[in-house]
């Protein structure tokens, strides 16, 4: 237990009706090891291998990435996660390591990115116009000597009489190195989100709905 002690941190914060449990990377436990291998990375890997330590819970703290510009005004409900059986909805489908958790459901986190791409576009997240979704697929593959991310998310925008504008799904893929620190799989995995969620802003049919039926009022 001490291995995981070194790798995770447990914060505690006033939620409003209780204390939640907070789980974080302690950055200041990796140091240099054998072949540039951090050796608090590989116990933690061992953890998640043999089922071992505490079950890790990562917080995301989520970076918009995107520059475009738009206009309109919206709100982003909570998105769905339709994960394979057996997946929690706060877990990160992992085919090699084992069950990997985020502090809150997936939907939520990534309800949470596109609200925030959008305001950094320019769009008022207010009124009568909402947008929604489903997360499809949220995976990671470190079976072998590297890293496939993988994302499938369906986004629905609603016009203010309940009219679908838009009804679309965009996937995403890229390989990376398996062997690296902890802040590196959070960094790609926030890309994951933004190159997923970039597609919508990009998309020709998003940018008209929003613009012509969402106006800002």
């Amino acid at each position: 237990m001490e291995a995981v002690q070194a790798v995770l941190r447990v914060h505690r914060k006033d939620a409003g009706s209780g204390l939640h449990d907070r789980l974080s990377w302690g950055w200041g436990w990796f140091f240099s090891g054998v072949g540039g291998v951090k050796p608090t990375f590989l116990m933690l890997v061992g953890c998640l291998i043999l089922g071992a330590c505490a079950q890790p819970r990562i917080s995301l703290t989520y970076v918009p990435q995107n520059t475009q510009e738009l206009e309109g005004a919206l709100t982003v409900d909570d998105f769905g996660y339709f994960p394979p059986e057996g997946v929690a909805q706060d877990e990160i489908e992992e085919a090699a390591l084992g069950s990997l958790h985020l502090t809150e459901p997936v939907g939520r986190f990534v309800a949470v990115a596109v609200a925030q791409e959008l305001r950094v576009a320019g769009v008022k997240l207010r009124g009568d116009c909402r947008l929604t979704g489903e997360v499809n697929r949220f995976r990671l593959n470190s079976l072998g000597f590297s890293s496939d991310y993988m994302t499938d998310i369906r986004y629905i925008l609603y016009g203010s009489d309940g009219t679908a504008l838009l009804d679309s799904t965009y996937g995403t893929k890229f390989n990376a190195s398996k062997f690296v620190p902890a802040e590196v799989i959070i960094a790609n995995l926030n890309k994951l989100v933004s190159d997923n969620i970039g597609q919508l802003l990009r998309d020709p049919g998003f940018r008209q709905g929003l613009e012509d039926e969402c106006p800002v009022t």
